[in-house]
């Protein structure tokens, strides 16, 4: 990573038809309006980091993270046969088949990001964060 990269971040951060990074709220069990969220810059390292803590797609709602908001995204599009979670090729192709902009040229978009998720970060959403 030179010097730039590391003051300003990778450069596809910047592309505004790319989210700036992708979000999974659970809710935690028994507590009403908390959740627990997760954040990675990359859709394919949110999954796979759901599935390390044993999260299932079930009790799970994601977003992309936009300048204009949350959108969210079809869990139908993250999992697999026998709702499981999908992992890299298989999550790179469901991705290119459903959201725009995921490749270009045939490359991963996303190829300067990092794949680590950050979390869980423990939260009560209110009527304004919803």
């Amino acid at each position: 990573m030179n010097i730039v990269e590391r003051i300003l971040g990778p450069a596809s951060k910047s592309d505004l038809h790319l989210p700036y990074t992708y979000e999974a709220k659970v809710p935690v069990s028994g507590v009403e309006g908390m959740v627990q969220r997760y954040l990675d810059d990359t859709l394919c390292g949110l999954l796979e980091a759901l599935e390390k803590v044993g999260i299932s797609p079930d009790e799970v709602q994601i977003f992309e993270v936009r300048p204009k908001g949350d959108f969210p995204v079809l869990i139908e599009h993250c999992t697999g046969p026998g709702g499981k979670w999908l992992r890299r090729p298989e999550a790179c192709r469901s991705f290119m088949a459903h959201y725009a902009g995921h490749t270009s040229e045939g490359q991963c978009c996303y190829v300067d990001r990092s794949r680590e998720a950050s979390g869980p970060f423990v939260e009560v959403e209110t009527a304004e964060t919803r």
